[in-house]
């Protein structure tokens, strides 16, 4: 199982979020992402219209999220694996 956040931009004048994933589920992932940042992976991009610029997914994955957009910074999803 695989925990996938958009993280919010670090400022105003990004115009994107980072999207990251961990193993395991968390519920709360922005807390575990500030104790434990070396535990998620970068693996895409999202713009600040909500779409995805770039993912790093299978295909089962990538649909989930792009039948969700437009996305917003701070969303979770879970997944059983990224790459079906």
């Amino acid at each position: 199982m695989q925990t996938v956040y958009i993280m919010p931009a670090a400022t105003d004048h990004e115009g994107q979020c980072r999207i990251v994933a961990a193993e395991g589920w968390y519920g709360a992932p922005r807390d575990s992402y500030e104790k434990h940042p070396t535990i998620w992976k970068e693996i895409g991009i999202m713009n600040s219209a909500g779409k995805i610029v770039c993912l790093e997914a299978g295909p089962q994955a990538t649909a989930e999220m792009k039948d969700c957009e437009p996305l917003m910074a701070g969303a979770f999803f879970k997944f059983f694996s990224l790459e079906d």
